[in-house]
């Protein structure tokens, strides 16, 4: 019992450290791009990709739909060892986002000073390097290859390529957020770089 207390706890300090570090990002980024022209990056895939940034709900059904062969076959040492991977990554991801801030998209709009609950732990529009929704479901996928869940790699990979591209053109990342969230996530996955869940139960 206490070493689920004990998880719970570092579960809820990561939480509330992402929504702190997360506001700190589109507060830093509101005050220094809303007072000047829209700038604009340039983006290879930008460029050639549609422009679906109406369409962000997109990102998040492409995340839902990940998880789907996890909930086909739960797993307790599964779910505490991505819990500990993913922490992680979105930790070094709040580090980032607050050192540069990436001009928002033009179609992209919050209110730092009256964000809403998903805009702490989902994200903003200064959030950008790199993606969580890109990094979720990549180590998802690493995952489900090392225990056998699915073994075809040109479908993992072709998930992850799919993935990124609907993020990249609905406009919510840039593609150097993308490239960048899957470096990460091979680094910490390869080198199981992870907060030990799995021994604080077992």
């Amino acid at each position: 019992m206490e070493n689920y207390i004990y998880i719970g706890a570092i579960i809820t300090a990561h939480l509330t450290l992402h929504a702190y570090l997360t506001r700190s990002a589109q507060k830093s980024g509101s005050e220094f791009y809303d007072k000047k022209d829209n700038p604009e990056v340039y983006d290879v895939l930008h460029k050639i990709l549609p422009d679906y940034s109406k369409k962000e709900w997109l990102t998040n059904y492409m995340v839902v739909c990940a998880f789907i062969p996890l909930l086909l076959n739960l797993n307790k040492d599964f779910i505490l060892e991505y819990l500990g991977f993913f922490i992680v990554v979105i930790f070094i991801r709040d580090i980032i986002i607050n050192v540069t801030i990436l001009p928002k998209h033009k179609d992209c709009s919050v209110d730092h000073n009256n964000m809403k609950v998903d805009d702490y732990f989902i994200g903003g529009c200064y959030d950008k390097i790199f993606s969580g929704h890109f990094s979720l479901t990549m180590i998802l996928t690493l995952m489900y290859y090392s225990y056998g869940y699915v073994t075809s790699i040109p479908l993992l990979v072709g998930w992850n390529l799919i993935n990124g591209l609907i993020i990249i053109s609905t406009r919510s990342h840039y593609t150097i957020d993308v490239v960048m969230a899957m470096f990460v996530c091979l680094t910490i996955f390869t080198n199981d770089i992870k907060i030990p869940f799995n021994k604080m139960i077992n």
